[in-house]
């Protein structure tokens, strides 16, 4: 060990306070580093092995690829595993049969290996199903069927093109008619389906409506070897998803299929748009719909989907890093230049003994290597520890996130604590290279005076050349004045110590940066929390029931207003469920208004010109006139009298009663809230105000579909497409020949979703009308009254909600003409309150570490800057100032530091709490900007607070001292 070694530890040991402050700050540097790397990595880590086990590793799906396109992805070296497999053909089923089974019967092949592995690195590229019964086909005659086909009896009515001799079971025979599925769309070329597809029993084209056909059909008979259990019918993620149909697997022979699908694996793939590129290189056809690219494990590999919340994290993130170096540089680098500053008159001594810059450099740098080796291991196992902790507190959150039983575990990746050990390294080396360039620089005679740290300003100067030459006495100033002979001391000290007044005003800075981050950073989250959560907004329902009509083969959805006396006695047998509480109802329905521009907000008028700007321009209108009147639907959305009734007293409203269609009074519902195409959440305000609007029952002609209301100078127009030949331009007619309108009167403004209407998602519409149950009444054709509705909600509220729910499903499955679904929300209720809960504790987590951060880099600084004068001290106290008095001298330069210190750091805080707000923007739309202010406040106590203690540590420290032991130690 040479002498500089020792002289460092030296100093180490002599300073303990110091050096602990320093070590503490380095290890919660290094844990805070390592706990994000290690969240991030064990967050993406259990989401990846839980996309992987649900959907499968593939990167690529395609149902239809050609053996040219298949042979350019095996020789193109961006492809790292293939597999591919045939669909032989399809047998529809009769018409009966399909209201069980699905429309059609589908062969398909097992998967082989067209390049690499179908299985690799123990990951398959797609979720094969599991056997309940049997084995796996291993002749080309054999093949495996779902289990609901299990003692099926098919082609027992003589129709459709599937035909077994008995119940389906294992080592049944099964005679399918396959064909190629089929349609014309007009090119000239038939379109071939596959079983991801939906059968089409009709297509609109401009020569009228077009069904699909079977092409080339031919008989082949099976044996049923095995049943395997139904996957989820999600395209690309299971290998026997359909929506319409029975797949059955058997193996591969040389038979060639209709279709060719095949499961791609990429390498070195960093876009989904160089995905796209490679496909469209082999195939040659741009945005091929029977290309389907697996985005859902993309964000958990590092390959961009362009969506701009993925933008929104990694600025949040970015803005984070930037913060959290910032802070550890401040903290480390004030450590390191009170450590020069304090043995400035040492290193002078070493410099006229001999020593060189570079050994002299070599001292400051050992001591950041020996409180580096300390603190950084320490804050490894602090960053993995806390994290550890953090998942296991909320552990039931992760398993709601990642949806594993298992939860997340904590992923300890040696190359995350590889990389926050060399971050904080570095961060360690910049901020000690500053200092020991200072130290390597001190001059021996500059050294022994101790006048480095006292620079005079140029006007300090001239002033003191003045007075020294007129003879004129010392002024006290204003300080001297209002503080006496400390606050005269104690201001010359701040105008000659300028660069130790720097250091401490910056410490102070970062520490307030520190704090009031943390709350831009919640306010930050906040909307993701809220978008996880569904708003945030604590519903009583734990069960909803939605009706609506079955859509009829043209996808038109009827009234459901012809069907009220169901619904009504739908309700009224939900009383015998026991522990059922109903809480309301809502009918939705749907007409044309027009709405004065008055009463639209600015920003809910940009929201909707957005949504505007996605639709196709040459099929819908835009929906705001030249004057900025509202042209288009009005979602009308009927209480139930009761929860109408608690809605107005809410509003403190008088009744507002519906007499008749003459005579209608409404609430404007004030909230919206969309997603738009490009992965934008847009929220607004979308009244202004209050007044009267016009709805219209526009009559629509036969063989015309209504496309909207125009605006033009003659008036209002109304605009129809021909249904036979969508092509032909549009036909427009006056409003008013057409249509009758219905004065509404809004006559006030509900700012939140009652809970009734959450049950249809109200605050997704826009423009929307609350009206009571009995407004829909006034029913009727469509032509003549807008007051119809299509669709019903209803809230219940359960003391054992599944059961509840299984009740409510069998009650639902005996109403013919109506589909009622009910929905379980209790326990995605509280999914989304874990979430919410996964958010805060990272928030909380993260406010706490920085605000430790905070707190050490303010003591440290401050507290060692006052300890360095204790020469100073000592001849102040040698000349007769008393205790009082250096309290006063200290407060005085800390109210100094003080307000500078909050000055800068709340500058720089609203351009951190400003950068977080635009990351949060690019994918939330409409979210206002302003400083989270409790955190301001929190940061104004908290530099007080560690002001006062650093103040008392540092007069505890001098008045211990003696004043001829320090001149002593000084002078050594």
């Amino acid at each position: 060990m040479g002498i500089f070694t020792r002289f460092t530890l030296r100093s180490l040991a002599r300073n303990r306070v110091r050096t602990a402050v320093t070590v503490a700050g380095i290890a919660l540097s290094t844990a805070l580093m390592t706990a994000v790397l290690t969240s991030v990595g064990s967050m993406q880590a259990a989401l990846l092995e839980r996309t992987v086990a649900d959907e499968g590793s593939w990167h690529i799906f395609t149902t239809d690829v050609s053996d040219e396109a298949l042979n350019a992805l095996e020789a193109d070296g961006r492809t790292s595993d293939i597999a591919t497999f045939e669909e032989l053909g399809s047998a529809r089923l009769s018409e009966e049969e399909s209201y069980t089974y699905g429309e059609f019967v589908a062969v398909r092949t097992l998967p082989e290996e067209a390049k690499g592995s179908f299985n690799p690195d123990g990951q398959p590229l797609a979720i094969m199903p599991e056997l309940v019964e049997g084995r796996m086909p291993e002749a080309a005659d054999e093949i495996v069927l779902p289990d609901y086909a299990r003692g099926a009896e098919l082609g027992a009515d003589g129709e459709g093109g599937a035909r077994t001799s008995g119940p389906l079971a294992v080592g049944s025979m099964l005679s399918l008619d396959l064909g190629t599925r089929l349609y014309d769309d007009g090119s000239g070329e038939p379109v071939v389906l596959s079983s991801v597809d939906e059968w089409l029993h009709s297509v609109e084209q401009g020569t009228g409506t077009v069904n699909e056909e079977l092409g080339d059909v031919s008989e082949r008979t099976y044996r049923v070897v095995g049943f395997y259990e139904r996957q989820s019918p999600f395209t690309g993620n299971n290998f026997t998803a359909a929506y319409s149909s029975i797949v059955a697997l058997t193996t591969p022979d040389e038979t060639e299929g209709a279709l060719t699908g095949a499961y791609v694996r990429t390498q070195g793939i960093g876009s989904l748009e160089d995905m796209q590129a490679l496909m469209v290189e082999a195939t040659g056809v741009e945005n091929d719909a029977s290309t389907h690219f697996h985005t859902n494990i993309f964000r958990y590999l590092g390959v961009s989907d362009d969506r701009p919340i993925w933008g929104t994290l990694w600025s949040i993130a970015a803005v984070l890093a930037l913060v959290i170096v910032v802070a550890s540089v401040s903290l480390i680098y004030n450590a390191f230049a009170i450590s020069v500053a304090e043995r400035t008159r040492q290193f002078g001594l070493l410099a006229s003994l001999g020593a060189s810059k570079r050994q002299l450099r070599r001292t400051v740098v050992t001591e950041a290597l020996v409180l580096g080796i300390v603190g950084v291991p320490l804050g490894l196992a602090l960053g993995v520890a806390g994290t550890a902790g953090a998942f296991a507190v909320s552990q039931e959150a992760f398993v709601s996130i990642v949806g594993s039983g298992s939860g997340v575990p904590v992923q300890v990746d040696p190359l995350m604590l590889a990389a926050a050990a060399a971050l904080s390294f570095a961060t360690l080396a910049v901020s000690a290279w500053v200092p020991a360039l200072r130290a390597s620089r001190v001059s021996a005679v500059d050294a022994i005076r101790q006048t480095q740290d006292v620079r005079l300003s140029k006007h300090a100067i001239r002033s003191s050349a003045a007075g020294a030459s007129s003879g004129n006495l010392v002024k006290l100033g204003f300080a001297g004045r209002i503080f006496g002979m400390p606050g005269f001391v104690a201001h010359r000290n701040l105008s000659r110590s300028a660069s130790r007044g720097r250091t401490v005003v910056a410490s102070l800075a970062v520490s307030v940066v520190l704090i009031v981050a943390t709350g831009s950073l919640a306010a930050a989250m906040s909307p993701i929390a809220d978008r996880a959560g569904r708003g945030g907004a604590a519903s009583e329902a734990d069960i909803i029931v939605s009706a609506h009509v079955e859509p009829t083969a043209t996808g038109m959805v009827d009234d459901l207003s012809d069907h009220g006396e169901d619904l009504d006695r739908f309700l009224d047998e939900t009383r015998s469920i026991e522990g059922l509480e109903f809480l309301g109802s809502t009918r939705q329905g749907q007409a044309e208004g027009i709405i004065p521009a008055t009463m639209i907000t600015p920003e809910a008028k940009g929201v909707r010109e957005r949504i505007d700007a996605e639709r196709n321009a040459d099929f819908v209108p835009p929906s705001f006139g030249e004057q900025g009147d509202y042209y288009g639907s009005v979602s009308l959305f009927y209480l139930d009298d009761a929860s109408w009734r608690a809605l107005v007293a809410e509003l403190g409203l008088d009744e507002i009663e519906y007499t008749d269609p003459d005579n209608v009074r409404a609430l404007g519902l004030n909230t919206f809230q969309e997603t738009l195409m490009d992965g934008t959440y847009v929220s607004a305000v979308p009244f202004a105000s209050t007044g009267s609007i016009d709805l219209y029952a526009i009559d629509r002609p036969e063989g015309f579909a209504f496309m909207g209301i125009l605006d033009s100078a003659e008036g209002p127009l109304v605009s129809y497409m021909n249904v036979v030949d969508p092509k032909a331009p549009a036909q427009t007619v006056p409003l008013d020949d057409v249509a009758t309108p219905i004065p509404i009167e809004v006559g006030a403004l509900a700012d939140e979703e009652p809970d009734a209407l959450g049950a249809v998602g109200a605050s997704g519409q826009f423009p929307a009308l609350i009206l009571p149950e009995s407004a829909a009444a006034f029913n009727g054709d469509y032509q003549t009254s807008p007051f119809t509705y299509s669709f019903a909600g209803f809230s219940f509220k359960a003391s054992d909600h599944a059961k509840a729910a299984e009740e409510l499903e069998k009650m639902a499955a005996g109403f013919e003409g109506v589909s009622i679904n009910v929905s379980d929300l209790a326990e995605s209720a509280r999914q989304d309150r874990l979430v919410m809960q996964a958010v805060q504790l990272f928030v909380m987590c993260f406010s706490i570490i920085m605000a430790l951060i905070a707190v050490a880099n303010v003591f440290n600084t401050l507290a060692n800057s006052i300890i360095l004068r204790t020469r100073e001290f000592a001849v102040l106290k040698s000349v007769g100032m008393g205790n009082r008095a250096f309290a006063r001298m200290l407060t005085y330069e800390c109210v100094s530091y003080a307000v500078r210190g909050l000055l800068i750091g709340l500058a720089a805080a609203a351009a951190v709490a400003w950068a977080l707000h635009q990351a949060t923007a690019m994918t939330f739309a409409g979210t206002t900007f302003s400083l989270p202010w409790s955190y301001v406040g929190a940061a104004v106590g908290v530099v007080l607070a560690v002001l006062a203690l650093s103040v008392a540590y540092a007069l505890a420290r001098a008045r211990a001292g003696s004043i001829v032991e320090a001149l002593r130690d000084d002078a050594i």
